[in-house]
């Protein structure tokens, strides 16, 4: 680290406006901060966990640091710009001992631009670790066609969502994450169920737009599409198969099976992420139309419960 700022505190009400400009970036007028802080909190945004670096107390801060709650126990981490080495060494620290304070979560996961280096640094730094590069896709609306209503494999069957389904959800949760080429190094990191509550958070879960797939009545992947009103299109959240189903049809037939449910609906655009590694997953979403048009590095840090420091 070099010229590392000496104060690392949790941000006191008094400079939360301060702390938020930091957060925004250079160039951002005066009442940058009360804007973003109200648009923050009608999302929902909470600052409990925002912490910042500066050389003393009253110092103006080099770097400011947010983890904001999420569902399934984790935090998404959001940082000050870094621009030049003496920001990136302070978001490194700042990072650092705000994810030593999580008492509430098992997991920090933030999603960089490519290209951004020193942030990227700055996290690897603190203790985060990439798990992928994820490439996101849209399809805007098309027919899928006729789809059939049987499986091309004997045995499959498609499960509409119920109330109670969650065990069996979790089963097959984990059988797709056999082998998988979707951010693999995210395996083990969370249990099955603080992954299903983020499933469920994305977006509004509706529950006509979940499919629990069995192979011979056993749970063998799933297809969950979540609508995204706030933005206007569908997300497409979850598309996973046990090892046994792969490359066997099941996944093209159930992509169209759950793309023509979505005819009669007012955002019928779908959005999903893929790993630019998983080239089986990429080949599916082009064949079905997709297009991409984003890319974020997706860099995360296992959390251990801390005593938290007093405020």
């Amino acid at each position: 680290m070099t010229d590392t700022p000496r104060l690392i505190e949790r941000i006191p009400p008094s400079r939360l406006r301060e702390a938020v400009r930091v957060l925004a970036g250079a160039g951002v007028g005066p009442h940058a901060g009360d804007r973003l802080l109200a648009a923050a909190r009608a999302h929902g945004i909470e600052f409990d966990e925002m912490w910042g670096a500066s050389d003393g107390p009253g110092e103006p801060y080099a770097a400011v640091v947010l983890l904001a709650k999420s569902a399934g126990r984790t935090r998404m981490v959001y940082t000050s710009p870094v621009r030049q080495p003496r920001e990136r060494d302070a978001v490194a620290v700042a990072l650092d001992r705000a994810c030593g304070q999580i008492a509430d979560a098992t997991l920090a996961q933030a999603l960089l631009e490519p290209g951004e280096d020193l942030t990227r640094a700055a996290f690897e730094a603190a203790g985060f670790t990439s798990v992928g590069e994820l490439l996101y896709l849209r399809r805007s609306w098309a027919d899928p066609g006729p789809v059939s209503p049987a499986s091309p494999v004997e045995g499959v069957t498609v499960q509409p969502w119920r109330p109670g389904l969650e065990p069996e959800l979790a089963r097959a949760l984990t059988r797709s994450y056999e082998g998988t080429l979707d951010c693999p190094e995210l395996c083990g990191l969370r249990e099955v169920d603080d992954v299903i509550e983020s499933h469920k958070a994305t977006g509004v879960f509706d529950p006509a737009l979940w499919w629990l797939v069995r192979l011979d009545g056993a749970p063998a992947g799933a297809l969950l599409l979540n609508p995204v009103p706030a933005q206007g299109h569908t997300e497409l959240v979850y598309l996973g198969l046990a090892p046994a189903l792969r490359g066997r049809g099941v996944a093209w037939w159930l992509l169209r099976r759950g793309l023509s449910h979505l005819a009669d609906r007012s955002h019928r655009t779908v959005l999903c992420a893929v790993d630019t590694r998983n080239t089986p997953a990429r080949a599916l979403y082009e064949r079905a139309g997709f297009t991409d048009f984003a890319r974020r590095l997706a860099e995360v840090r296992p959390l251990r419960r801390a005593a938290p420091t007093p405020r």
